[in-house]
This record gives structure tokens, C-alpha cells and sequence, in this order.
């Protein structure tokens, strides 16, 4: 059964409900906030990684701590499916802090990009940014 679209936004929202509640977020000591979710086909089903970003565009990591976060997730994979497509492979969330706007991303085609490692965390974080020229035209 596939959710309503007013379903997914619901969904959306309720993840930044919960994310602005995690202390790796709710201090608004930051410019911008990115969170991956990655779904794999091994061992560790759900990988999820946060990261905070200063002014200067300089970033440190982040991630929630809370249980609830995984599981609404899931849901959202679950709402946002495509008929006759695998589920997206991971999801990026951006937050700006100026403007209180939130977007996500979902990748289906090559969710490998956002897998982190210690070679590709800086390249995973770059990438990952709110962009500022983004929230000022959205």
C-alpha cells in the first residue's frame, strides 16, 4: 500500500520535528545541518550521519542520538516508493537555520556516493552542504 502524497510531507515533517529536538541540532549553533540516512543490502541496514556547518562553511559531525529517528525513516522510504523501482538507497536531509526550510533528497540510482568512509568523508560532507544560493531562490 503506498502513502499519499500529504502522507510523505507529513513524514517529512515529522523527521524535522524530531531532528530539531536532538541535541545534535536543537542549540541553533549552526548555519546549516545535513543529515544522510543510507540503506544498505548488508549487515547494517540503516546508516544514518549527521553533519552541523558553521558560516564559513566548515562542518563537524552531528548525528542524532534518538531512537525515533530511524524507524520515521522508514516509513518515509516506505511512502516515497515508486512503482516499479527499488526504494531509494538514501535520503539527504538539508536544513537551513536562517530560514527554517528543510529539504530532501532521495537517491535511487547510485546511493553509493553517500557512503562514508574515512576517503570519502570530506568529498560526503561538501556534498551534503545546504547550499546558501539554494535558500535564498527556493
Amino acid at each position: 500500500m503506498h502513502a499519499a502524497p500529504a502522507d510523505r510531507n507529513e513524514l517529512i515533517a515529522r523527521i524535522g520535528r524530531l531532528l530539531v529536538a536532538d541535541p545534535a541540532v536543537s542549540d541553533g549553533l549552526w548555519h546549516g545541518y545535513a543529515l544522510i540516512v543510507r540503506y544498505g543490502d548488508g549487515a547494517i541496514a540503516r546508516r544514518i550521519t549527521g553533519f552541523r556547518y558553521a558560516a564559513d562553511g566548515s562542518h563537524q559531525a552531528a548525528t542524532p542520538g534518538g531512537d525515533a529517528l530511524g524507524p520515521a525513516f522508514d516509513d518515509l522510504r516506505d511512502a516515497t516508493r515508486v512503482p516499479g523501482k527499488a526504494p531509494w538507497g538514501a535520503c539527504v536531509l538539508r536544513l537551513w537555520r536562517d530560514s527554517g526550510r528543510m529539504a530532501a533528497e532521495f537517491e535511487y540510482d547510485a546511493p553509493e556516493q553517500w557512503d562514508i568512509t574515512p576517503a570519502t568523508l570530506a568529498r560526503v560532507a561538501q556534498q551534503a552542504k545546504p547550499d546558501d544560493a539554494e535558500d535564498r531562490t527556493a
